[in-house]
């Protein structure tokens, strides 16, 4: 996660973690080596996960969330982060759900490191008033220093600018344009993915 941060303010993620700014974009590369796409699978309750690909083509650089069955069936986009975006593909409460889903029988089963791989993905304009300290605890837990404050408060600036989220029957939506999850956008999912999508993510 600190290494995608640092394409967009290295000084903040390099100072949250106390680390060289060298340090930080040398991970950074492995990320995005063109002939390595790292794959981080995030396994939910109700036997569906949440892949989030570092899509590695050259001129087309992205990170994409996936949502399928076990094993890669029946995949649908939830989120498109860096060139051609559609975005968000969660709520706060979809995040923080996923994120701390104690059970995950595989992938990357660690609360905190899976809050801050499935953030790009998040908008919501709805924030508790603990996110910020929410985040900054992910943060610390990643091993992020005293500054890690500081990388919060950025990472979720300007909450005003994000969509609002709401139940269309039993599906949750939003309203950004570009949200795959939004009914009337031009890359709008099926009622019957939006509807699976939001079952697989429900908070319990």
């Amino acid at each position: 996660m600190s290494a995608t941060m640092a394409s967009h303010d290295d000084s903040l993620v390099t100072a949250a973690f106390e680390v060289e700014q060298e340090d930080c974009f040398s991970y950074f590369d492995r990320l995005t080596d063109p002939d390595a796409w790292p794959v981080f699978r995030l396994g939910l309750r109700d036997g569906h996960e949440i892949d989030v690909v570092y899509r590695n083509l050259t001129g087309d650089m992205g990170t994409e969330y996936v949502l399928c069955r076990s094993g890669g069936k029946h995949k649908l986009d939830l989120a498109n982060v860096g060139g051609h975006e559609f975005r968000p593909g969660l709520s706060w409460s979809e995040l923080i759900a996923a994120a701390t889903w104690s059970s995950a029988p595989y992938g990357v089963v660690e609360p905190d490191a899976r809050l801050l791989l499935l953030l790009p993905a998040f908008g919501d304009a709805d924030l508790p008033a603990d996110a910020t300290a929410m985040l900054t605890a992910a943060l610390t837990s990643c091993g992020a220093g005293s500054r890690a404050g500081a990388l919060a408060e950025w990472l979720l600036e300007d909450p005003e600018d994000w969509p609002h989220w709401r139940q269309q029957g039993d599906a949750l939506v939003c309203d950004d344009r570009y949200s795959r999850r939004n009914p009337e956008g031009p890359t709008a999912h099926s009622p019957a993915d939006l509807l699976e999508i939001s079952s697989a993510l429900r908070v319990a």
